[in-house]
């Protein structure tokens, strides 16, 4: 009995130490940075189109997907996920043509995530 458990406390104890870390929240971390006037927003990789991550965590998630559109392809949020932090646009066009063969679905910040409500560099772009 006192080796079971002997070697269930060494098992434990090994799980802990080989676990990996949990991943940190880079983008949010970064977007917090310059919300305090500390930094780009733009996270190294994330948003540079020609890195193989580009975007990849928006489309993972399924907050972004691209649709066939009419001649083209549509740049589509699904607005219900959770970690959307914009909503569809109130007024106007719901999709607009962008570029030859490419479509938006119109969308705004999210006007009750706290992130955004208290971000002093979003309240210098309102003008």
């Amino acid at each position: 009995m006192m080796r079971a458990l002997t070697a269930t406390v060494l098992a434990a104890a090994a799980l802990v130490v080989v676990a990996p870390p949990p991943a940190t929240a880079v983008v949010h971390e970064i977007y917090g940075a310059w919300c305090a006037g500390k930094g780009e927003i733009e996270p190294p990789g994330l948003s540079d189109d020609t890195k193989k991550n580009f975007g990849r965590p928006v489309l993972a998630g399924g907050v972004v997907a691209f649709t066939p559109y009419l001649d083209g392809v549509l740049i589509d949020f699904d607005f219900e996920k959770a970690q959307t932090k914009v909503v569809a646009a109130p007024t106007g066009p719901a999709i607009v043509q962008i570029g030859p063969g490419l479509y938006l679905e119109r969308f705004i910040l999210d006007p009750e995530f706290a992130g955004f409500l208290h971000c002093a560099n979003l309240e210098g772009l309102a003008g």
